[in-house]
């Protein structure tokens, strides 16, 4: 058995070896550094969730909590407070001003021990309560909530809501209390699938270096290393070998052209397509999911208050018609979702005519005009009309429609009630382009959103794209791209924000 000896004395033995045991810890590494960041995400979000339960608590039980007498009295209240602790699996705690348990879903035992009795009433000791230096918005932690839970030996999440009051003062606060949720079975067999997946892949490549014999080493190597990157993550990786074609000149011809050669470039058209897919795979989890978890969410908890006789029978209706609305919410987004992929594949084609652009804007105006004059709106009108009545521009009509249609119905969605919107339309000077304007005296778009409003599913609280889509704007910006215009935003005279996009004429 002197093959073994003399494979690992050679250069490419020892460097087989070594590409072995590197992969092998990055490998586990990579899994290590997953699961913890899985589970630490996790944690996280289901504080978020846990601490928005409270807050619609302390909005709800507000308005009837007896303060003087520390009693939560509604039974609509004390209904939903089951219904929260039901539906999330949380202790649910409503303490008032002097640390009286004025309601309680449930107080462990090994818990009660913690706590003073008085008249038959739990009172929570200071030292687990937020008392008047709580913030209007609450807390949130992950332990033991200052050792309550200590006896537990589990991590539990805790939020803490004043109960809000007409005066301000301090009149108790909500406590929701969970044990952290452990990890699911499907997640667990996720997580080592990972791992058994590195462990796969890094045999596999020590059985196909070994196949390979020593001449061509390296371009193999090359190859390795590459698809190892690609499996990290890194889809801008590629193989490159000599008398390839550059990656910045892809239709020059490689100078010899052999198996290796076409396999390497297969490959590098491999990652190109899995670089493309993985990204738009991102974006679309990522964006799309919250613009469906929402309207589901709402569903899901009406028909199951109607199920379960939460909601009372003579107001079935009413909720019935709250998930009509839902439901065409969905429907809403999944046709725009659809209508957006059809213009950024590039699939739609450009119908470019003439058109008076002036007369686009009045069309589209008018088939708003319920939900301007809805809300009292005034609309201010400034057209150039060098032209005798008409503004000529050169593009698709019913594409450039589209565009100032979701502007403008964009700024009445943010502009306040008795508000100012102002259309305007010039030519530019010293160039073949026209200028339209659209302003509103909205609450504008902060300059650090800027850079993302025109971008695909930007949801964020602050833009002016969160109570819809997400995909108006970036709709906009990619059929004026098509047409080779731009489209800009900045602040408004008005107050509001300012989009201004340009439009090329005959």
């Amino acid at each position: 058995m002197l093959w073994p000896r003399r494979l690992m004395n050679s250069l490419y033995g020892r460097t087989i070896l070594q590409l072995a045991m590197a992969i092998l810890i990055v490998f586990s590494l990579m899994g290590v550094v997953y699961y913890g960041i899985v589970t630490t995400a996790s944690a996280r979000q289901q504080s978020s969730q846990l601490l928005a339960s409270a807050r619609a608590i302390a909005e709800m039980a507000g308005p009837s909590f007896n303060a003087s007498q520390g009693r939560v009295t509604s039974s609509t209240v004390i209904s939903y407070l089951n219904f929260t602790a039901r539906s999330t699996g949380a202790l649910v705690w409503v303490i008032d001003s002097t640390g009286t348990l004025a309601y309680t879903t449930s107080v462990p035992a090994s818990i009660s021990t913690r706590f003073e009795s008085s008249d038959g009433e739990w009172i929570v000791p200071a030292t687990y309560r937020g008392g008047s230096t709580l913030g209007k918005s609450g807390l949130a932690s992950i332990g033991d909530f200052r050792g309550l839970f200590r006896s537990t030996g589990q991590r539990w999440i805790s939020t803490v809501v004043p109960i809000p009051s007409p005066t301000g003062a301090y009149t108790g606060e909500i406590q929701l209390h969970r044990p952290v949720v452990t990890e699911s079975f499907n997640s667990f067999l996720m997580t080592n699938s990972l791992l058994f997946s590195m462990l796969v892949a890094f045999f596999l490549a020590l059985l196909f270096l070994g196949l390979l014999s020593r001449n061509i080493t390296r371009p193999i190597r090359m190859l390795a290393n590459t698809a190892d990157k690609v499996y990290r993550g890194d889809l801008s990786a590629r193989v490159i070998l000599p008398g390839m074609a550059a990656p910045d000149k892809p239709h020059q011809r490689a100078l010899v052209t052999d198996d290796l050669m076409v396999l390497v470039e297969t490959m590098n058209s491999m990652i190109e397509k899995l670089e493309h897919q993985e990204r738009s795979r991102r974006d679309f989890i990522s964006s799309v999911s919250h613009d469906l978890r929402t309207p589901l969410t709402s569903i899901r908890g009406f028909v199951e208050g109607m199920l379960d006789g939460t909601v009372p029978p003579e107001k079935t209706a009413v909720y019935l018609e709250i998930v009509k609305q839902e439901v065409l919410r969905l429907q809403n987004l999944v046709q725009t979702l659809s209508e957006a992929s059809r213009y950024e594949s590039g699939t739609f084609l450009l119908d470019e005519q003439p058109f008076n652009i002036n007369a686009v804007i009045r069309e589209d105006v008018y088939g708003l005009e319920s939900l301007i004059n809805e809300k009292s709106i005034s609309v201010q009108s400034d057209f150039d009309e060098s032209e005798p009545g008409r503004l000529s521009v050169l593009g698709d009509r019913e594409a450039i429609s589209r565009v100032v249609y979701n502007i403008i119905s964009n700024a009445i969605r943010f502009c306040p009630a008795d508000g100012v919107i102002a259309l305007s339309t010039r030519r530019i000077k010293g160039s073949h382009q026209v200028e339209v304007i659209i302003e509103d005296s909205g609450p504008g778009v902060a300059e650090k959103d800027r850079p993302f409003i025109f971008d695909r599913f930007y949801t964020a609280e602050r833009s002016r794209t969160s109570k819809s889509s997400g995909l108006g704007l970036f709709i906009c910006r990619t059929i004026l791209a098509a047409h080779g215009q731009r489209i800009v935003v900045t602040d408004s005279d008005l107050g509001g924000a300012r989009f201004r996009f340009t439009l090329k004429t005959p």
